[in-house]
């Protein structure tokens, strides 16, 4: 048996909301069954200019095992000189960061530069930002240069990441699954809540901006309206962006009865009201990585239709756990029409739940391969 590492871990966490802090929350969790762990979090994240939304954190109480640092300011250098100290004393084995937006790169780059472990973790969820972003590529390459390991997600990122020519070694893992308990009898109250019995109903769910394809969905609908009248489609999810453009297009088309808006963020013991009363989540994302979204539906056993775009495909089976489509609105809406009229979601999640062993919590820690030399 392994002896337990120490381990520092650099990232958003709670009260932090969104992906990203979920992600670590879940990744904490794990590592603490086997290793010593000390989360080095956030003090402050965004500044307000680079924050659309309307909060950064969740208002809940946190408990004894959400302890963390709270240090890390992103405009604060002296920050940065605190963190390196407390990982230094501690004496960690290894640190692990979560990179997702290069606003974060140079401050990075100075604390994996200044700390006194051997092994640096980079874990990578978005080799790229979703918008452009001043010397992005080269922020990028310049943090990289300090990791001894780069953990990706998917194919496509881990191909990116090679291009830039990297000293530390690439391990290509996977987005494991977020675990949310639920009740499959549930799907029937909730359905009922929602007056949902004789729809069948498509989520589209997360963080609202232009990369995410809602445009093709409303597209997408257009075509389905005719085939399947009685189609409900849910859009959960605060807004980055102006909606107008969306309700717009939904108007133009005459799909006002299609379509159901919650664009609020979603706390965690309500999402699952959401997920269980869907039968179909479709992610149109016009470029992706991975997907927390995925993840979700995946936990909750909810087939989903992706596009081949960006990494999303490498999670799914396609026609036995999900669906792989071109951003074609009428291919989207064969997909569609043709998963509802041969009554597909029982066997599809059937299938889901065998497929999503396959991207634990437990087989994520082995990929990082911590306890090798």
């Amino acid at each position: 048996m392994n002896k337990p590492l120490k381990i520092a871990s650099i990232g958003p966490y709670l009260p932090f909301r969104g992906g990203i802090s979920d992600f670590h929350n879940d990744l904490i969790k794990q590592l603490k069954i086997s290793n010593d762990v000390e989360v080095i979090n956030f003090k402050k994240l965004y500044p307000n200019f680079l924050f659309p939304g309307k909060s950064q954190t969740i208002d809940k109480k946190l408990n004894s095992n959400h302890k963390s640092r709270r240090i890390l300011n992103p405009l604060n250098i002296f920050s940065w000189i605190s963190a390196v100290q407390f990982i230094n004393k501690f004496n960690a084995d290894i640190v692990i960061i979560s990179y997702w937006h290069p606003f974060f790169a140079f401050m990075y780059s100075f604390i994996a530069k200044k700390i006194k472990c051997k092994k640096k973790y980079f874990i990578i969820h978005n080799a790229e930002s979703h918008d452009h972003f001043p010397l992005e590529k080269v922020l990028v390459k310049n943090m990289l240069k300090q990791a001894t390991h780069i953990v990706t997600m998917n194919d496509k990122e881990k191909n990116k990441l090679e291009s830039f020519n990297p000293k530390g070694k690439i391990l290509n893992s996977f987005h494991p699954i977020y675990l949310k308990k639920f009740n499959d009898h549930d799907r029937i109250n909730y359905k009922n809540d929602f007056g949902f019995n004789e729809h069948p109903v498509i989520l589209f769910f997360g963080l609202i901006r232009l990369y995410k394809g809602l445009d093709i969905l409303i597209n997408t609908v257009n075509l389905l309206k005719d085939s399947i009248p009685e189609l409900k489609v849910l859009v959960v999810g605060e807004s980055y962006m102006s909606m107008k453009q969306y309700h717009l297009q939904i108007e133009k088309y005459n799909l006002q009865d299609y379509f159901i808006f919650n664009n609020t963020f979603v706390s965690e013991d309500k999402l699952k009201k959401y997920f269980l009363s869907s039968d179909l989540v479709v992610l149109p994302y016009k470029k992706s990585t991975q997907s927390g979204v995925l993840s979700l539906s995946m936990n909750f056993n909810i087939p989903a239709l992706v596009s081949s775009n960006g990494g999303l495909k490498d999670y799914i089976i396609n026609n036995k756990t999900g669906f792989i489509s071109s951003l074609n609105p009428y291919d989207f809406s064969a997909i569609i029409e043709k998963y509802f009229n041969d009554n597909l979601y029982k066997s599809m999640s059937e299938n889901i739940k065998n497929h999503k062993k396959n991207f634990n919590w437990n087989k994520f820690e082995e990929s990082l391969r911590l306890n090798d030399n």
